[in-house]
C-alpha cells in the first residue's frame, strides 16, 4: 500500500509491503515497529534507535514523537485517487476525539457556537491529569457527542466542527 505522508512541513511517499518492509521516497528503510498501546502508541526503531510515537488526535492528526508535537497527514493511494476525482467542498470538518479513555470533566461550548482556532472546547481527565482539547481551526460546533461527567473511550468523537464559509 502506498501513502502520501506530510509531517513537520515535509512530504514523503511511503510504500508498505505485506512483509512489514517499507520504502520512503523509494529508499528502503530498516525499521521495527512495536505497538505499545493498541491504536494509540508505538515504539519505532529506525537504524536501531527507538522513537516513541503517540497519536494525540486523528482529525486533524497530531502526533507526539519523542516528546515533540507534530501535525501530520497520511492518505492512502485509494483515498488520494478518490479525492482527486471529487469536488472540493468549501467547508472542512474537524472531529475532536478523545486521545485516551477518561472522564469528560468540562464542556466549554454548545452546539452552534462559533469558536476561534485554539479555543478550549473540552477538558478530559485521564490518568489523573486534565487534558484540555482545543479547536484545531476556526469553526462552528455542529455536534457535541458527550456531556461533562461522561466516561469516554480513547478515539471517541467528542465534538465536530465545520469551518465557516468565507464571507
Amino acid at each position: 500500500m502506498r501513502y502520501e505522508v506530510r509531517a513537520a512541513g515535509r512530504a514523503r511517499r511511503v510504500d508498505l509491503d505485506g512483509q512489514g518492509r517499507f520504502l520512503v521516497d523509494g529508499d528502503a528503510v530498516a525499521a521495527d515497529l512495536v505497538e505499545a498501546v493498541p491504536g494509540r502508541q508505538w515504539i519505532v526503531r529506525i537504524g536501531g534507535r527507538p522513537h516513541e510515537v503517540t497519536l494525540l488526535t486523528r482529525e486533524p492528526m497530531r502526533l507526539l514523537i519523542d516528546g515533540r508535537e507534530i501535525r501530520a497527514t497520511a492518505i492512502d493511494e485509494r483515498s488520494l485517487a478518490a479525492s482527486r476525482g471529487a469536488r472540493q467542498s468549501g467547508t472542512r470538518r474537524h472531529e475532536i476525539r478523545a486521545p485516551m479513555p477518561g472522564l469528560l470533566k468540562a464542556v466549554h461550548v454548545r452546539e452552534g457556537d462559533l469558536v476561534d482556532q485554539g479555543a478550549a472546547l473540552l477538558v478530559l481527565e485521564a490518568m489523573k491529569m486534565e487534558n484540555e482539547l482545543r479547536a484545531p481551526a476556526r469553526g462552528r460546533v455542529v455536534k457535541l457527542a458527550a456531556r461533562a461527567g461522561n466516561k469516554v473511550e480513547g478515539g471517541a468523537v467528542l465534538a465536530v466542527l465545520t469551518e465557516p464559509e468565507p464571507e
